[in-house]
């Protein structure tokens, strides 16, 4: 039986060898495998942290240059809006100095003054005032002529 205990043994012998050189083998290549994925999530943390870096410095740029577009959109429409105001008063009619009554004063002290010397009443007449709707329609012809011109050109 010691012989036949000796083939056997040697073959169990064997057999736990290449037992131990698979699980060895099969151990070396999980630790790759490990390796390789460890690494290959790495790279690609660092793929996406520099994606979001780009995006990142991308959307920065954009903004910055939609402020700059806001902030000109802003002067134009400030421009705009002073060219409207200007064109509409521009196109108003403006009283005449001539043509607005004078506000009411008191004349007491006028009064006392006219009651002593009478004679002055007669020795001066004004001449007639000008006839204020000639200068209105006169004004509007004026008026009329420009916004013409405006429109043409």
């Amino acid at each position: 039986m010691t012989e036949r205990d000796d083939p056997l043994e040697q073959a169990l012998d064997r057999l736990s060898k290449m037992s131990e050189q698979l699980t060895r083998a099969s151990e070396e290549q999980a630790r790759r495998f490990d390796r390789q994925a460890k690494e290959l999530l790495d790279r690609t943390e660092s793929a996406t942290e520099r994606a979001l870096e780009r995006i990142e410095k991308e959307l920065r740029q954009q903004i910055a240059a939609l402020k700059r577009e806001l902030a000109q959109l802003e002067r134009r429409t400030q421009a705009a809006r002073k060219e409207v105001a200007k064109r509409a008063s521009a196109r108003r009619p403006r009283k005449h100095a001539g043509a607005r009554k004078a506000p009411a004063r008191k004349t007491t002290a006028k009064k006392t003054a006219a009651k002593k010397a009478p004679a002055k009443k007669t020795a001066a007449k004004k001449a007639p005032a000008k006839k204020a709707p000639a200068r209105k329609a006169a004004a509007k012809k004026a008026a009329a002529k420009r916004t013409q011109k405006r429109s043409a050109a």
